[in-house]
């Protein structure tokens, strides 16, 4: 017994002392695989040769961005680091606290629009906090020489792009102003189909695209999400219509638009009565049996009730019996009405019927002459002149970031760009999602156990066979001690035993306490 009680000690001692071992094991394995999925960068500046205007908020940032001093805009932005780094010091544009609005611009190289080569405007947005209501767009406009502090949500802008979330809202916005060259009035343009906005915490690139065709394309992290075309695609179009109703035509007094009409021949029968009701009392209904028309109550005072022995009406008021149903009105109580049928009779108003109007000249509708503001711009694509990028948003959540914005005319080069900035910050990011844990499963536990559980099989394995060996040498099992009566205790009459039975008793039982010694 002794021998198995060490055993299995044994045992226990060997889970531990694995077991501690397999779980620093574990533990320098997850900080590895933490370490491998954090494995964040020294930020290193990107390559922007051949790019028209990036921003990267490296340096002094806040020297080139102002903050629009309009009262309305009780937001403030700042440069700050991301919470979760990916590329170690990297920067970005921060929208510091929720429920306020921001407004902030940044003037860039003058760029006008080109026939043979596209537009290209692609920026980086992060919802550290999420977005359930808010704006993180953008605005490309041209300053035309006004302060940059006097930006403000009614400075014209050329292009609107970005993402837009609240209530049923949830788009990523692409907006083009276009000029009327005959009025000189500014419309908006909007893209109908629009998608949706990433809803997470990750980083994402908005990317517009408009190609020397007309063709656009908007993207996001650098995926086609929507595309067509400027002259096709928006509402209202770009062009407006060649002909417009004439504002000083109305219609005729005598112009007759009813298309039928009454036939003047037709005349409403004799035996049609438009009195006749739609329903009438069934003539063959009769009053059932045990009808009491006689008794107008269906509720009685219930005559069982007696007035409480504490009833004070003086305190409680005039005492009222309870009521229950009458049962003189288990058939029915009250004047009796039959129930109604469909008259056959009925037959409603009468009304003539529709033949072919002869003086109808049809709908009428105003006479169409040429539009005064008509003009064919074939070239949307070709964009006015864009100096500066504004954002002018509200938002309820805090913690959005804008980063990495570029302004190009060359598809190949923004790529390039992106991978050194994006594509590598996102890889990280994605490697820092918490990973779900499987550290509960069956296998896993063998696995990350084995050796601890073999070595415990083992040694549970050869206790069992030795004591198996062993057991036939162990002594043979004590006889029970006799149960002690207590002092008190004076044995029954039929209890009462000869004296030298019990002098044996007694020697029997000091032999059994020495070798219990």
């Amino acid at each position: 017994m002794l021998a198995w009680r060490l055993a299995v000690v044994a045992s226990l001692i060997a889970v531990v002392a694995f077991g501690e071992e397999a779980e620093v094991e574990a533990d320098a394995e997850k900080e590895l695989a933490a370490t491998e999925d954090n494995s964040t960068q020294v930020y290193r500046p990107p390559n922007t040769e051949g790019l028209h205007w990036v921003e990267t908020f490296d340096g002094d940032a806040m020297s080139r961005w102002v903050n629009s001093a309009k009262e309305k805009y009780n937001g403030k932005f700042n440069v700050e680091k991301r919470r979760k780094e990916g590329l170690i010091g990297d920067v970005a544009l921060l929208v510091t606290e929720p429920a306020k609005t921001y407004g902030i611009s940044t003037s860039m190289p003058a760029l006008k629009g080109a026939k043979e080569v596209p537009f290209i405007i692609q920026f980086e947005v992060q919802f550290q906090d999420g977005l359930q209501c808010g704006g993180s767009y953008v605005k490309l406009f041209d300053r035309k020489g006004a302060k940059a502090e006097d930006f403000a949500d009614d400075t014209p802008y050329v292009i609107m792009f970005g993402p837009d979330r609240c209530g049923g809202t949830d788009k990523v916005h692409f907006i083009l102003q276009h000029q009327n060259p005959k009025t000189l009035k500014w419309e908006e343009k909007h893209l109908t189909e629009t998608p949706r906005a990433p809803n997470d915490m990750l980083s994402h690139t908005y990317g517009l695209i408009i190609n020397p065709d007309n063709t656009f394309e908007v993207q996001i992290d650098g995926k086609k999400q929507a595309s067509g075309d400027l002259l096709k695609s928006l509402s209202p179009p770009i062009n407006p219509p060649k002909d417009i109703d004439d504002p000083a035509d109305s219609k005729p007094s005598d112009w007759v638009d009813e298309a039928k009409m009454d036939d003047p021949e037709s005349s409403k029968p004799e035996d049609w009565d438009e009195e006749e009701p739609h329903s009438i009392p069934d003539p063959a209904a009769t009053m059932p049996t045990g009808w009491r028309e006689d008794v107008t109550a269906g509720k009685v005072a219930d005559p069982s009730a007696h007035i409480p022995g504490d009833w004070d009406e003086e305190e409680d008021g005039e005492w009222e019996a309870p009521t229950v149903d009458n049962p003189d009105c288990a058939v029915g109580c009250g004047k009796w009405n039959p129930p109604t049928i469909t008259n056959p009779k009925y037959k409603g108003k009468w009304n003539a019927p529709k033949i072919d109007n002869p003086a109808y000249k049809g709908v009428w509708g105003p006479k169409q002459i040429a539009n005064p503001d008509f003009f064919e711009d074939q070239t949307p694509c070709i964009l006015p002149q864009i100096d500066s990028i504004g954002i002018d948003i509200w938002t309820m959540q805090g913690g959005i970031l804008f980063d990495n914005f570029v302004i190009a005319t060359d598809a190949k080069k923004v790529e390039s760009f992106t991978e050194e900035t994006f594509k590598i910050r996102r890889n990280i990011e994605e490697l820092q999602q918490p990973k779900p844990s499987s550290s509960n499963t069956i296998m896993d536990t063998l696995t990350t156990y084995w050796i601890p559980i073999a070595v415990t099989a083992a040694l549970l394995l050869i206790t069992t066979i030795w004591c198996c060996f062993c057991r036939g040498e162990a002594e043979p099992p004590a006889r029970p001690v006799p149960k002690k009566k207590r002092r008190d205790e004076s044995p029954k009459p039929s209890e009462e035993k000869d004296p030298g039975e019990e002098s044996e008793e007694k020697e029997e039982e000091k032999k059994e306490d020495k070798k219990e010694d």
